[in-house]
């Protein structure tokens, strides 16, 4: 049992899902009949449980690939269609016309490692900057992430707060010990599990890499911490091939005042979603989902209604 805003919520896992059911609560609240929503709490067993019911007639699954691939196989046997919203590798590239750094610097920040401590689907946790602006940039970034408190996420002045649990830390900070073990990039803030009284919890340092090998593991697969890695180029052609270099395709930005050289590019990146100068994603009327092993379908908008739409073609010919 946990007490969160006045009310007390119940899990048969000790996981507590508060958003979905809160949103349960107001659907009541609103007269949606009982048994309209579900909302059923448990591990692998019980989502292996969901996708295999004959009566589950699609699945909609937001998760990593590896999971999703089990689940492929597993809608296949029925041949069920399923929507598969997956990880992201978002690149966000700003060039020299971005307008007021200061702003692009704190959305970087603020975007990657303030934002569930870096645990998106579609953060921007690889920042490709112009040569003219680099090192300016990781100047402000860095001094920006420093000042990120790393703590409870119910105290008012802390920005980061704990990962899910402590694999998940192990795992992050497996790769951050990788990186140094091989000389794949600087770490030039952070790097650590947060230490002093948060040792024992599972908390990672904001952490900024630069230099990196874009052909590392922690430029290509998902990190899901608060970690940010700056990138450098100095064509337009670079900056599209850094940033479509990952097998992921969920979301890309572009940080220019430039429209022409906008719309030129989002054109050629391989992502589902292309924002702009801080454009907020998720936006109700619009699709959202992803390219290459960031899945497919879509969710949101009057894409992700007709994703739960069946056509059906009546033709009737008038009798003579």
């Amino acid at each position: 049992m946990t007490e969160v805003g006045g009310m007390t919520w119940r899990s048969i896992t000790g996981v507590h899902p508060f958003s979905p059911d809160l949103f349960a609560q107001l659907l009541r609240e609103a007269g949606v009949p009982q048994g309209v929503c579900t909302i059923l709490t448990g591990g692998p067993e019980a989502g292996a449980a969901l996708v295999r019911h004959p009566k589950v007639a699609k699945v909609s699954f937001t998760g990593g690939p590896v999971a999703a691939r089990q689940i492929m196989h597993a809608c296949a046997d029925q041949l069920k269609p399923a929507v598969l919203e997956l990880g992201g590798k978002t690149a966000s590239l700003v060039f020299p016309d971005a307008g007021d750094l200061d702003a692009v610097a704190n959305r970087a920040v603020r975007d990657c490692i303030g934002v569930l401590a870096g645990q998106g689907c579609a953060v921007p946790s690889r920042l490709i900057v112009h040569e003219d602006i680099h090192d300016e940039m990781v100047e402000r970034v860095t001094a920006i992430a420093a000042t990120y408190k790393v703590g409870d996420p119910f105290d008012p002045e802390v920005k980061v707060g704990p990962l899910i649990n402590a694999a998940a830390v192990e795992r992050v900070c497996g790769m951050l010990d990788r990186v140094r073990r091989d000389r794949a990039g600087r770490i030039v803030l952070g790097g650590n599990k947060a230490g002093g009284d948060l040792a024992d919890k599972n908390f990672v340092e904001p952490t900024i890499i630069v230099d990196t090998d874009p052909d590392h593991e922690i430029a290509q697969t998902e990190i899901f911490g608060p970690v940010l890695l700056i990138f450098k180029f100095s064509t337009d052609d670079e900056a599209v091939a850094l940033a479509n270099s990952t097998p992921y395709g969920l979301g890309a930005n572009i940080q220019s005042t430039n429209l022409i050289r906008v719309h030129r590019l989002a054109e050629r990146l391989n992502a589902g979603g292309v924002y702009v100068n801080g454009a907020r994603q998720n936006l109700p009327h619009t699709p959202f989902g992803g390219v290459g092993i960031s899945g497919y379908g879509r969710e949101g908008g009057r894409a992700g209604i007709d994703e739960f739409l069946r056509y059906k073609t009546v033709s009737i010919i008038e009798p003579e």
